[in-house]
């Protein structure tokens, strides 16, 4: 039996609310091939999806998913990025709403790290899919993994400096890396009910918040 990469009160496909929240629309029929990878790899995991699997979800053909990827393993990285911007988008949202607002550095923090845990929570599924798939391509999907958790890094960064304060930037990848470790124990048991697994992401947000308060005043 398999699962589906939606919440059970999702209208919507994930993938597609990432591409239209997050990244640049691009031509059609990358988009659904991208929308049917994402969904494949949360019912069933990399290794078995085959780009028959994707072209047959996404009701195109071969030629036309050899038209936009080399091969599956690019597939498999165009959707961690496409995946990887709704929450980077929902982090940027938040920094700018914090910006020159007066906040308490725990409610700035707490605001931009809810941000993205919310963002993680929507699908859960597709969280865990692509926490733990990406490193399936090898170097080239752990290149793209370290090129998202940068571009949060930075966001992190450009906070604290428009804040009047300094975050060496690999102080703040180190703790984004931290977030990341602790999203993945939330969702990496195959066992776990999606609303579950939700619930785990966004309960982390007072550990986050915390984490953060201690690097930024850090003294």
């Amino acid at each position: 039996m398999s699962v589906s990469a939606h919440t059970a009160d999702s209208g919507e496909h994930p993938v597609v609310v990432a591409i239209r929240t997050g990244a640049s629309p691009g031509p059609e029929h990358r988009d659904r091939l991208i929308a049917a990878m994402g969904e494949l790899l949360a019912e069933q995991g990399y290794a078995s999806v085959t780009v028959t699997d994707v072209v047959a979800r996404a009701r195109v053909s071969k030629r036309t998913f050899y038209q936009h990827f080399a091969d599956r393993e690019e597939c498999l990285l165009a959707t961690y990025r496409v995946v990887a911007e709704a929450p980077l988008h929902r982090i940027a949202a938040a920094a700018a709403q914090t910006v020159g607002a007066g906040l308490p550095v725990r409610e700035e923090i707490a605001g931009v790290t809810g941000a993205y845990l919310a963002a993680m929570a929507e699908h859960p599924l597709l969280t865990r899919a692509m926490l733990t798939e990406v490193g399936s391509a090898g170097p080239a999907g752990l290149a793209v993994r370290r090129e998202v958790l940068q571009r949060f890094a930075d966001g992190l960064v450009a906070l604290a400096a428009a804040e009047g304060r300094d975050l060496p930037s690999g102080v703040a990848l180190a703790l984004v890396g931290g977030i990341n470790e602790l999203v993945l124990e939330a969702v990496e048991s195959p066992d776990v009910p999606a609303s579950a697994m939700a619930e785990a992401i966004l309960a982390l947000g007072d550990t986050v918040t915390e984490l953060g308060v201690a690097v930024l005043d850090r003294g």
